[in-house]
C-alpha cells in the first residue's frame, strides 16, 4: 500500500512552483522553504482535497513573500561549487582549500589551509568527506559530553544533509544532525548538542527543557539567536 506520494501540484499565480508531499498519517497541512533546493514544499495528508491545498497555498503568499525576499539579502548564490583557493568557514575560523596533485589521496588541515591531495576530479568530493567526517566527530564529542552530565543514553548519532532544520532527536535516543553546521563557530555546534541532547530528558520545548539546555550552555539564547540570523549562510557552500 503506497502511504507518501510526491508531486508539483501547484504554481502560485505569483510564478512560484511548490512541491506537495502526501503522507499516511498526517492530520493537517504544514509548509516549510528547503533552503538547500530553494524550493517551497507542502506536507498534506494523503486523500486531501486538491482544491483545498491550492486554497492553502494561495493564501500564504505574504510568507512566501517574506521568504523570498530573506534570500535575495543574503546571497543569490546557493550550493556555491567547492574549487580550490576558495575561503570557507570552519568552527569559525577562515580555511583556504589548496589542491595538491599527487597519488595518494589524503586531506590534512595545516595552520589555517585544508590541503587537499589527489586527482582534481575527486577535489570537491574529498573536501566534502573531510568535513562531513569532522562535523559527525565535534558533534558526537559534545553530544556524548552533554548525556553524560544530563545522565542520558544515545542510542545512534547520524550526520547527514537536512534541508529544513540543523537537528533532531527521536523517541528511541538517535540523534541526526546536518553536516553543515561544521560552517558555524563552534560554540554554536556546541549550542546545537546541548539542545538535541536534551530532548532526550524531554521530547518538547518547554520550559523544564530549556533549563536542561541552560545546564549544559549557558549562552545559549546568544548561540541560539545566532543560528537563527546566520542559518541560511551554510547551505551556500557544497
Amino acid at each position: 500500500m503506497q502511504n507518501q506520494k510526491t508531486e508539483t501540484i501547484h504554481t502560485t499565480p505569483w510564478g512560484q512552483n511548490v512541491l506537495v508531499q502526501r503522507k499516511a498519517g498526517l492530520k493537517r497541512l504544514s509548509m516549510r522553504f528547503l533552503q538547500n533546493k530553494s524550493e517551497f514544499k507542502v506536507s498534506a495528508p494523503l486523500k486531501y482535497p486538491v482544491k483545498e491545498i491550492k486554497k492553502f497555498i494561495d493564501e500564504s503568499k505574504a510568507w512566501f513573500t517574506k521568504i523570498l525576499g530573506q534570500q535575495k539579502t543574503i546571497n543569490p548564490v546557493v550550493n556555491k561549487e567547492i574549487v580550490p583557493g576558495q575561503t570557507i568557514q570552519l568552527l569559525g575560523s577562515g580555511v583556504t582549500l589548496n589542491f595538491i596533485e599527487g597519488c595518494r589521496a589524503k586531506v590534512v588541515l595545516i595552520s589555517g589551509n585544508l590541503e587537499v591531495h589527489g586527482i582534481r576530479s575527486k577535489f570537491e568530493q574529498q573536501v566534502l568527506l573531510y568535513l562531513k567526517k569532522l562535523a559527525h566527530a565535534k558533534l558526537s564529542e559534545y553530544s556524548n559530553l552533554y548525556a553524560k552530565q544530563l545522565g542520558v543514553t544515545i542510542s545512534k548519532i547520524s550526520v547527514k544533509e537536512m534541508t529544513s532544520r540543523y537537528g533532531s532527536c527521536t523517541s528511541l535516543g538517535n540523534l541526526n544532525y546536518c553536516w553543515r553546521i561544521i560552517f558555524s563557530p563552534e560554540p554554536v555546534l556546541a549550542y546545537l548538542c546541548a539542545h538535541e541532547v536534551s530532548h532526550l530528558k524531554e521530547m518538547n520545548h518547554s520550559q523544564a527543557f530549556w533549563n536542561h539546555v541552560e545546564s549544559l550552555c549557558p549562552n545559549y539564547a546568544h548561540l541560539r539567536e545566532w543560528l537563527k540570523q546566520h542559518g541560511k549562510e551554510l547551505f551556500l557552500v557544497g
